[in-house]
């Protein structure tokens, strides 16, 4: 895996590490940073941090790839952002957390991100699509899946949260589906 997987107006993302605990434990303190990951308004134990980060660092391992650390031209932590498996649909998922601080600081942040991360996943997997499970209270994400051109497939519960799925083909997929 590849040690920066972007590295543009101001932002980086790099691989996670046991190292990054801290970190992250940091983060997800804020209630209001994990609102739609978990049920519930209440941050993350340190216990839910670290099986997030063992579950990172084995898919890095096993696909090459999982959440990355978004990190500011300082190397401040801004979140995390990458992919992981999708238990309920055997999928890869696109996910993103960012701290309240860079959403407020960079509201473009996520849009910029996803649209990287996007990028590099089908230039450097051969999956023909990734998904996006978004919670239906969460209108944030919801209007960036509309943006970076998400289709909504259906809706279902995802670790007991009422969630849409939606979906965007690869490039050669959408030409396939096109020339159809």
């Amino acid at each position: 895996m590849q040690d920066i997987v972007l590295d543009q107006e101001g932002v980086r993302l790099a691989p996670l590490s046991a190292e990054d605990l801290p970190l992250l434990a940091d983060l997800h303190a804020d209630p209001a940073v994990s609102r739609y990951l978990t049920n519930g308004n209440k941050p993350w134990t340190l216990d839910q941090v670290s099986e997030f980060l063992d579950d990172t660092l084995i898919d890095q391992e096993r696909h090459g790839f999982s959440a990355f650390k978004v990190l500011d031209s300082s190397g401040d932590l801004l979140g995390w952002a990458g992919f992981s498996a999708l238990s309920e649909t055997s999928e890869i998922a696109m996910r993103a957390c960012y701290s309240r601080d860079a959403q407020e600081e960079k509201p473009e942040l996520a849009e910029q991100v996803a649209l990287q991360l996007i990028d590099w996943f089908f230039d450097n997997t051969y999956f023909s699509h990734i998904v996006l499970a978004v919670r239906t209270d969460d209108s944030p994400t919801r209007s960036l899946a509309r943006k970076l051109e998400f289709v909504y497939r259906e809706s279902r519960r995802i670790n007991g949260m009422p969630c849409d799925i939606f979906q965007l083909l690869s490039p050669s997929m959408r030409s396939y589906v096109l020339s159809a």
